[in-house]
């Protein structure tokens, strides 16, 4: 595929100047031009975590249809008149300066007017904030989001592949989606956007982290499962008689659904075993040996088959090789292949675009919106529910959108079932479903709209709101809005310049298009989780960080941002059809290359193809652990020196853990960074979201619940023009807006209302 004969995307004759050596910013670059843009970069090397002699073929992947250009002339010419710049190497890169100085010689040749994207490791403060040498497992550590992957005792796990480098292009290219807005005749062109891995993952760990602390369950490892099950019983890996498999109940339905499959066992009727958050808190390991007995003496196809018939969410845990050769996949084209006949995966998302303009809402963010609001002036319908759609729309609401939310008692949010906090081993009091800290993080801010969408005259009445608003965002699974007729054509129809996401599972076709599950289900189908371990034979997953239902916002929110662009220059709207897998195969390119060229596939657990030393050590107190990067020669004689060492030595590994064992891991990192290393200190959940550089950062906003008290919820970890974007409002309480969303925005008055609610329409 050549950027000439490519399908046009909502990007379609916007020019992007990518100046990129990590992952990061080529992942961003490549997501730019699926989604429609003409992307140029400099012909620069692309230092990642694959062995040296597939370096081109990581390159070939990551930068397949953008225009390569080698000649200065032109490049300065691109960057004199690209809409967007994209660099990951302003201030810092993995080349002893080399790109560095490149990536200065060509920003001097862009104009102070056009927005600039930034994409950085690990940074401190906003105005004045130092860039500091990172690497993948670096930002894992600084992040909190290592100290939850692993075993008890043993050390903490990154993410391994350069994952936490793709999930930072993600948001990157959503960064640079909503950049590109702006910059449709507005006076906030010109924006320096900046884009953070370690803040990307402490946001991560702060949304997944409120079903943890306010629990007093604690974020740490516990194996290959959420600790303590992630507050609803169950929530790991279980080993079957082929391999493994993830099983991941979150509602009381869907246990009893597992009881049921189990044959409903009489331990499964003893007091307190019928509550599946009483299960996970107090009996998770005798309740294992129970469901640990029944998955052993089946197949994974038999658990798999069991859990569609019961309906509780499960999914094979595939290898690599396994989750590339599955049906649903080819059904949907997700696949392509290069000249050797090795696989790439294509774009995790389908879009339509409306086949005519119009529509009774500008589709524009106000006259007066800016760089602290961008979004003012944009009403979202949110019809998800859990993590991953609701994410997409509080990022919304953080940029100024107006967003809301439909939910009724008798189909509330599963995150409002999560259960009362708890202070001090004591429930907070409060309304049910009012006292939940995940929901709070997930939709605060939103407005709340309590319509029955099971009804008929319901879902006609979110029809008509969906005719007075910008954007539709919904995670349900395929059919369920059609049946009701809330899909994208009846939308449109009646309000063509809509912009919908549809972000299922595996998307809206395919024989698996219609199974149910969490972020384990789509990390255990896309073989994520065979990937994360010691070894193959201790393998831990990713239960605790859930990374399939962030990963899958972000691609949704790009993919969003990206078409109200397009609708800004057409006025037509658009359909986004994204697959939650498909995005995190997307994001998996370095392993899905070696597999298709070595058909082998370690489990590096904290190792490198390239850079070493590159592991995480243990230092003198009980569980504290500092992680180290060493990437070039330059940085390995540094490290000599400062180990008291000969330049050369072997085994520096070695060398390292004794040294560590010897300090605290504040002193390790501290030494380590003052020689221009990339380490940190493995932060806790409190230190990444509430210490020092977090706070320097504007991770977290403290916001004031009715029933919570202060909640501190996490925000879109990008900033720009040196400032983030706090939490407005803590989480709705049920309906609480009910009314008056109805009267501005259908004009209602309270006699409809009334009658409304007589017939139980609304709350």
């Amino acid at each position: 595929m050549t950027p000439n004969d490519r399908p046009a995307g909502p990007l379609a004759g916007i020019e992007v100047l990518e100046i990129a050596g990590r992952p990061a910013g080529a992942y961003c670059g490549r997501l730019l031009h699926l989604l429609g843009a003409t992307v140029v970069r400099p012909a620069v090397p692309l230092v990642a975590d694959v062995p040296s002699r597939l370096a081109a073929d990581l390159e070939a992947v990551l930068h397949e249809g953008k225009r390569t250009e080698a000649d200065r002339a032109e490049l300065a010419a691109v960057a004199r008149r690209c809409a967007l710049v994209v660099v990951d190497s302003r201030e810092e890169d993995a080349v002893d300066g080399a790109l560095t100085r490149l990536t200065a010689d060509l920003l001097g040749d862009v104009p102070d007017a056009t927005p600039l994207v930034d994409v950085t490791g690990l940074r401190t403060g906003v105005a004045d904030g130092t860039v500091l040498p990172s690497a993948p497992i670096v930002a894992a550590a600084a992040s909190g989001m290592a100290w939850g992957i692993g075993a008890p005792g043993e050390p903490p796990l990154t993410l391994p592949f350069d994952l936490p480098d793709f999930l930072t292009g993600t948001e990157a290219a959503a960064a640079a989606a909503l950049a590109l807005l702006l910059a449709e005749g507005s006076s906030a062109a010109g924006s320096r956007w900046d884009v953070s891995t370690t803040d990307v993952l402490s946001y991560f760990v702060g949304q997944i982290g409120s079903n943890f602390l306010p629990y007093e369950r604690p974020w740490k490892r516990d194996g290959a499962r959420a600790t303590m099950s992630g507050g609803s019983y169950p929530g790991q890996m279980f080993p079957c008689r082929d391999g493994w498999v993830s099983i991941m109940c979150r509602t009381q339905r869907e246990y009893r659904a597992l009881r049921d499959a189990l044959g409903d066992p009489d331990w499964a009727k003893r007091p307190g075993y019928d509550d599946s958050r009483v299960v996970a808190r107090l009996h998770a390991d005798e309740v294992d040996g129970y469901v640990n007995a029944w998955t052993r003496a089946r197949t994974r196809d038999e658990v798999f088959a069991a859990g569609r018939e019961h309906g509780f969410p499960v999914a094979p845990v595939n290898t690599v090789a396994e989750a590339l050769d599955e049906e649903q996949f080819a059904h949907r084209g997700f696949f392509t292949t290069d000249a050797r006949g090795r696989r790439r995966a294509r774009a995790p998302f389908r879009l339509y675009a409306a086949p005519e303009a119009g529509g009774r809402r500008s589709g524009r963010p106000a006259a007066d919106a800016d760089t602290k609001r961008p979004l003012a002036g944009l009403r979202v319908l949110d019809l998800s529910w859990v993590w991953s759609g609701p994410m997409v729309t509080a990022a919304l609401r953080d940029l100024g959108a107006e967003v809301l939310k439909i939910e009724h008692r008798e189909r509330a949010d599963p995150a409002r079932l999560r259960g009362r906090a708890l202070r001090d081993g004591r429930p907070v009091e409060g309304p049910e479903l009012e006292v939940t800290p995940y929901f709070n993080q997930m939709n605060h801010g939103k407005r709340s709209v309590a319509v029955d969408m099971g009804a008929p005259d319901g879902a006609a009445l979110i029809g008509r709101l969906a005719e007075h608003v910008d954007v539709v965002v919904e995670n349900m699974r395929p059919g369920a809005l059609t049946r009701k007729g809330l899909d994208y054509a009846s939308l449109r129809a009646r309000n063509p310049g809509l912009v919908m996401v549809s972000m299922s599972l595996l998307g809206q076709t395919g024989p698996l298009s219609g199974i149910r599950g969490y972020a384990p289900v789509m990390s255990g189908l896309a073989g994520l989780d065979s990937l994360v371990g010691y070894d193959a034979g201790h393998l831990i997953g990713t239960y605790n960080p859930a990374l399939g239902d962030p990963n899958g916002a972000g691609h949704a929110l790009a993919a969003l941002l990206a078409a109200l662009v397009g609708r800004r220059r057409t006025g037509r709207g658009c359909y986004v059809d994204l697959s939650q897998v498909e995005a995190l195969l997307s994001i998996m390119a370095e392993p899905i290359l070696r597999w298709e060229t070595d058909h082998e596939l370690p489990v590096p657990a904290n190792g490198h193809a390239r850079f070493h030393p590159y592991g995480t050590f243990a230092c003198r107190a009980e569980d504290t652990w500092v992680s180290l990067a060493v990437r070039t020669d330059r940085e390995r004689a540094a490290l000599a020196e400062l180990l008291g060492v000969p330049p050369g030595t072997a085994g520096l590994d070695a060398a390292v853990a004794a040294w560590a064992a010897a300090r605290t891991d504040h002193e390790a990192a501290a030494a380590l960074t003052a020689v221009g290393l990339p380490a940190s200190a493995v932060a806790g959940y409190d230190t990444a979201l509430f210490g020092p550089r977090a706070a320097d950062r504007g991770v977290a906003t403290p916001t004031e619940h009715p029933w919570l008290g202060e909640q501190a919820v996490v925000t879109v970890p990008w900033k720009v023009d040196e400032h983030g974007f706090p939490a407005s409002a803590a989480g709705p309480l049920l309906g609480a807006d009910t009314d008056d969303v109805l009267m501005e925005v259908l004009g209602l008055t309270q006699e409809e209302i009334a009658d409304l609610r007589r017939r139980r329409v609304i709350e």
